[in-house]
């Protein structure tokens, strides 16, 4: 009987993925008559399908969200460390003993 049950739900799900998967295409295709012909034409119907299908599978979303945060720490990283060095150009040249800017240094 549990077998019967597993696989009403694998036909339920696949039905509701297939259902879904139609409407992505059915979106992408919306999108797709938007643009000029030159573009509409290397955009096949099998292009939009698998497109449509990567989108079904969470895979890209979770690959596009670690990019996300990879672009938000390079971008922390890089603003403390321009932070620190106008502190350093502001302070005094340790090695001179002269505050910058100096006329003599430029």
């Amino acid at each position: 009987m549990e077998r019967y049950a597993g696989s009403l739900e694998e036909s339920v799900d696949g039905a509701r993925q297939q259902e879904r998967h139609y409407q992505l295409l059915s979106a992408l295709q919306s999108l797709v008559k938007e643009l000029p012909s030159s573009f509409q034409q290397r955009l096949s119907y099998t292009t939009l399908s698998d497109l449509a299908l990567a989108l079904l599978d969470g895979t890209v979303f979770e690959i596009v969200q670690g990019l996300l945060e990879i672009q938000h720490l390079t971008e922390k990283s890089l603003y403390n460390q321009r932070l620190r060095l106008q502190n350093e150009h502001r302070g005094a040249n340790p090695l001179l003993g002269i505050p910058f800017p100096h006329p003599l240094l430029n």
